[in-house]
């Protein structure tokens, strides 16, 4: 699902819970930032969280406010070029640089080429043409309503060369933690290598899908059917313990696709199949309500008419 750290004070971010990160969102690396008159990005395909440090570190130095990125690849290749941050505008040819990143299940949008990602999709398809015509709308209160309705409860992080600030599309879905920043969620900085990181601490705690041995998650025994440790955090120890079975209906994670799912689907079938049919017979009013109700099934529909 990703996840996006943005912050002012980036030599408060522990390297502990960028591991979290990494080892729940490994499928790509990247930041951005602004200084010395321009904004700076670097992503990378890590094959492990040296990588990442080899890369944050040095800029952790400079301490300026900075966007980062951590990706769990739902659609598209795992490449670098599908880490984020994506370019949005370029000075050359649009006047100003600007740069996106993107947290979320799925974004609607029609999967026209093939290994890109929904988010490059969406970038090329929507938001660019849209920008590209009218590079203020980034700042237009109605267009920023429009695109929080359009990508429901994903997040997206821009960062604008010229006013040299970050625009955050529904922020009110991440969390603001004191002392690191705003971070998209909390969910993919636990239980990633043994540990969860409690971001109110600040600090690194035993991860709470088991612990065993030492408690840690790396040292599990074969108890593992029987034992299940629930750990008292503010003390700092075991609190009680239950079967595994029984730790499983709080613990679950859904899956991507029960997240999407969530996302997309409701009692009234706002995610349905768009038939040819539907749209045959349908009024300019009924296709333009179709598109609000249901721009998943209008995405598929359309997609399905440009493939090869």
């Amino acid at each position: 699902m990703c996840l996006i750290i943005q912050t002012n004070k980036p030599k408060n971010l522990d390297l502990d819970l960028m591991e979290c990160a990494y080892e729940n969102n490994s499928d790509g690396f990247g930041v951005m930032f602004y200084n010395n008159g321009k904004i700076h990005t670097h992503k990378i395909l890590p094959k492990t969280f040296a990588d990442v440090k080899k890369v944050f570190v040095p800029y952790q130095e400079l301490n300026v406010p900075m966007g980062i990125h951590f990706r769990f690849a739902t659609q598209g290749d795992t490449t670098k070029s599908l880490s984020h941050p994506f370019q949005v505008l370029n000075k050359k040819e649009h006047g100003k640089d600007l740069w996106v990143m993107h947290n979320g299940a799925s974004l609607p949008t029609a999967m026209i080429d093939k290994g890109k990602s929904d988010t490059h999709q969406f970038i090329k398809w929507f938001l660019k043409p849209q920008l590209i015509n009218n590079p203020k709308l980034l700042y237009n209160e109605d267009w920023q309503e429009l695109i929080s309705d359009i990508i429901g409860s994903d997040k997206m992080l821009f960062l604008d060369g010229d006013t040299k600030e970050f625009t955050t599309i529904n922020p009110q879905n991440g969390e603001d933690v004191k002392g690191i920043g705003w971070l998209s969620n909390t969910y993919s900085i636990k239980r990633g290598v043994g540990y969860d990181y409690d971001v109110n601490k600040g600090k690194k705690l035993p991860a709470i899908y088991g612990n065993y041995g030492n408690y840690g998650r790396n040292s599990w025994t074969t108890s593992w059917d029987n034992d299940y440790v629930d750990w008292d955090y503010d003390n700092d120890k075991p609190k009680n313990t239950r079967t595994y079975a029984e730790s499983q209906s709080d613990l679950a994670v859904p899956t991507t696709q029960e997240m999407i799912k969530d996302k997309y689907y409701s009692e009234s079938g706002i995610y349905s199949e768009i038939k040819d049919e539907d749209l045959v017979s349908a009024t300019p009013e009924e296709i333009m309500e179709m598109c609000e109700e249901n721009p998943i099934g209008i995405a598929e529909w359309i997609y399905s008419m440009v493939k090869v």
